[in-house]
């Protein structure tokens, strides 16, 4: 799966560079099941739809996501579920292309196949922290507030994976210092790119769209009017 930087580029994107804070938190909250003790496979397959083993089908993210959506009329939920709904694709095709790829042109040790992976991912979330979208992406973040989605995830255990997640891409001890070999800046760039794309479409399909951050526009429109 990719990390979350990866999720962010992609909102960065999807939301032409103004993602909103509640879309980002949302684009990480699968995945804070992991801040639950014990966490197992099928626990994190839960949250992110899977079931018996396999990821949803196209249809049924369209049903879950519309789903949710229909909960509450806030924008800022909307934003939060479909940011959801964004990590859940972009895992989705991530593993389709770039981790399969990656698991065929691997050519180290076979037991070191996770370590590679798992250290090229790390190079990839502090290159990525480079970009000229990062730091107000992190920004957002931090304020970000979370919802509970029943019966997935509390909003204490999503704005906790926030905040831990937050602490180690601060952390530029944890940067590996290396060049990816599979995990090149290419794939990364094709990648994100090539599912943006896709998600803007499936958006469109289904009838929904992305919000981005107006207070951003708001600021712009004002300092073009002092000039």
């Amino acid at each position: 799966m990719p990390y979350p930087m990866v999720h962010f580029a992609i909102a960065s994107e999807l939301c032409l560079c103004m993602p909103t804070p509640s879309f980002l938190i949302g684009s990480i909250a699968p995945d804070a099941i992991h801040v639950r003790e014990n966490v197992t496979r099928k626990d994190k397959g839960i949250t992110h739809f899977v079931y018996e083993d396999k990821f949803p089908s196209i249809e049924v993210l369209k049903g879950k996501c519309l789903y949710y959506l229909s909960l509450h009329y806030d924008v800022d939920w909307k934003n939060y579920i479909l940011g959801y709904f964004a990590h859940i694709y972009a895992d989705i095709r991530w593993t389709e292309t770039v981790f399969m790829n990656f698991e065929q042109e691997y050519q180290g040790e076979k037991d070191d196949i996770r370590k590679t992976y798992n250290k090229e991912s790390n190079q990839v979330e502090f290159d990525l922290m480079r970009e000229e979208w990062t730091d107000d992406v992190l920004k957002k973040l931090h304020i970000a507030a979370a919802y509970t989605i029943e019966p997935l995830l509390t909003q204490i255990e999503v704005n906790q994976y926030r905040d831990i997640k937050l602490q180690w891409l601060r952390d530029r001890g944890n940067e590996p210092q290396i060049i990816p070999v599979y995990l090149r800046e290419d794939v990364i760039e094709n990648f994100v790119s090539k599912t943006t794309s896709e998600l803007n479409d499936l958006y469109r399909e289904w009838g929904v769209a992305v919000s981005i951050e107006l207070t951003t526009l708001a600021s712009n429109d004002s300092t073009i009017g002092r000039r």
